[in-house]
């Protein structure tokens, strides 16, 4: 026997309509490269933007980015959600992420910086991310560890757009 419920809408107590997920979206950079001089931030993984499908809705933002810096050098991840950086929580913060490549990582391995966030959308505006890299020194591998052949894997951000 089969059961079947069947209604026109489900409300929370305020007399709001939830619908659920209205919209997802997975954007993936695979490529690897490097970019030499990188003490300063650039744009090195643009994941592009999210248009939402509501006027009125909560996007939620998880992503994944992959550099590294040669050995015994900082390397910083800086993330810009929806045109704001996205920083530690520190009294004056410089990225979203450091770390120090030494011993442990040497030329071999790299660590990543992942987020979840969210985005409270009123207009239906496009919602852009990026993460920006720089390094202490020298360059900086993208997608890649600083010996390209020894490991690296694509960066990610999936966008997830809930009604309210």
């Amino acid at each position: 026997m089969t059961s079947i419920i069947k209604v026109d809408s489900i409300q929370n107590t305020s007399g709001t309509v939830i619908t659920g997920i209205v919209g997802a979206e997975v954007k993936q950079i695979t490529a690897s490269s490097t970019r030499s001089s990188a003490t300063s931030y650039a744009d090195d993984l643009d994941f592009g933007s999210y248009t939402p499908k509501l006027t009125n809705s909560t996007v939620l933002i998880q992503g994944v980015a992959n550099f590294d810096s040669a050995n015994n050098n900082y390397c910083y991840y800086k993330w810009v959600v929806d045109g704001s950086d996205f920083l530690s929580t520190g009294s004056t913060p410089l990225a979203t992420h450091i770390f120090y490549s030494a011993t442990s990582l040497n030329n071999l391995g790299h660590v990543p910086s992942t987020i979840i966030t969210s985005v409270s959308n009123t207009d239906g505006s496009a919602i852009s991310v990026k993460c920006q890299g720089k390094v202490q020194s020298g360059t900086l591998s993208i997608n890649r560890s600083n010996n390209a052949s020894q490991g690296g894997s694509p960066s990610s951000v999936m966008f997830l757009e809930l009604a309210p």
